[in-house]
């Protein structure tokens, strides 16, 4: 089944703008256009439609999801997945908010009286960091990492970043006929390994396999890379694989 733009606008509740607009930045192309310029779309492009709008709704800039839309491993299933759990935390955190409204309201009428700290219940600036205590929370190096972690100053927080950066930019090799067996890229593999074990935690080889494929599968992380270059996180999953290939 074709649609014109109009129609899968009206589907959609977006504008026939924003879908050219799209169609310029190549975040959705129509799988035709007539010869009076008319653009058609398909099931597949609603589906594609539907997944940028729930990037959107997770406030993800557009930038992004072109990057993260365009990886070769991108899985439309996975990423369904993926947001159906982000939103099911949102939907626990709103309620959350919803509930200090109401008892802000109640106690600003005299109705109720709310602790100091129910004030600020439901707000949730550490996201990744409590998402990360509850994946790993149980695990050494997550203690580890939490212990070495805030025993360095700003300053050397700050040259910790720019020293991983600067590492996986290498990593990546932004030469396009890079290979990741390049034994420049795999110096590199070695080098962030190293980085791990002295800035954070006792890192085994196999669970730095282990962490390549998440940058992948987690589209949050696979946007770090895949700004670097298109497929980067894919391209860093491999080099990290060979060179656990060869030291494990």
């Amino acid at each position: 089944m074709r649609y014109t733009i109009k129609q899968i606008a009206d589907l959609a509740g977006v504008t026939t703008r924003t879908l050219r607009y799209y169609d310029e930045i190549g975040l959705l192309t129509p799988v035709r256009t007539g010869d009076n310029g008319y653009r058609y779309y398909d099931q597949t492009s609603l589906l594609k439609l539907q997944q940028i709008m729930f990037f959107r709704e997770l406030n993800v800039p557009l930038k992004d999801i072109e990057l993260i839309m365009n990886q070769p491993d991108f899985n439309t299933l996975d990423a369904l997945k993926r947001h159906r759990s982000s939103l099911q935390a949102n939907v626990k955190r709103l309620g959350k908010l919803i509930e200090t409204v109401d008892q802000t309201i109640a106690t600003m009428k005299g109705e109720w009286k709310m602790t100091e700290k129910a004030y600020f219940e439901g707000f949730d600036e550490k996201q990744y960091e409590e998402e990360a205590k509850q994946l790993w929370g149980d695990s050494p190096r997550y203690a580890e990492s939490q212990q070495k972690w805030s025993g360095y100053s700003k300053e050397q927080k700050e040259a910790i970043k720019t020293e991983g950066g600067e590492i996986t930019k290498r990593m990546i090799g932004t030469a396009p006929n890079a290979s990741p067996d390049d034994p420049e890229i795999q110096v590199a593999v070695g080098e962030y390994y190293d980085y791990l074990n002295k800035y954070f935690y006792t890192c085994e080889v196999n669970f730095l396999r282990s962490l390549a494929d998440m940058w992948v599968q987690d589209e949050r992380f696979a946007v770090n890379y895949e700004r670097i270059r298109k497929g980067g996180a894919a391209f860093v999953r491999k080099a990290v694989h060979i060179y656990c290939d060869n030291n494990g």
